[in-house]
């Protein structure tokens, strides 16, 4: 497939996050986040950032968040900031992020 310079301003990639249970596991969970695409540049003035600087400059939605109720959260200032203050959650997201930028090498 061939490269192309001009891309969508953003994409989604899956957020898997791992929770404690009260088996002394954990438990994990999945929804999507949609990250904004950054240059090098920009990239570079991230790195100085807090994670949750990065997440609040970079994460522009997300699908399957569920709240208490099981209803579908819309992606706002006050659901954003509630995902955010899940230490769990700020953890999977930035590890998705990056990972999404800087893709590891995979074993076969």
């Amino acid at each position: 497939m061939a490269f192309k310079i001009a891309q969508k301003a953003s994409y989604k990639v899956s957020v898997k996050v791992q929770t404690p249970n009260d088996n002394n596991g954990f438990d994990t969970s999945e929804f999507k986040a949609e990250f904004r695409r950054v240059g090098m540049q920009e990239l570079d003035q991230l790195r100085e950032l807090s994670q949750r600087e990065v997440m609040e400059k970079v994460l522009v939605g997300f699908a399957d968040l569920l709240d208490a109720d099981n209803k579908e959260l819309d992606f706002n200032e006050l659901n954003l900031k509630a995902l955010l203050d899940i230490p769990q959650a700020q953890l999977a997201l930035t590890e998705a992020f990056w990972g999404s930028i800087f893709k590891a090498k995979e074993k076969n």
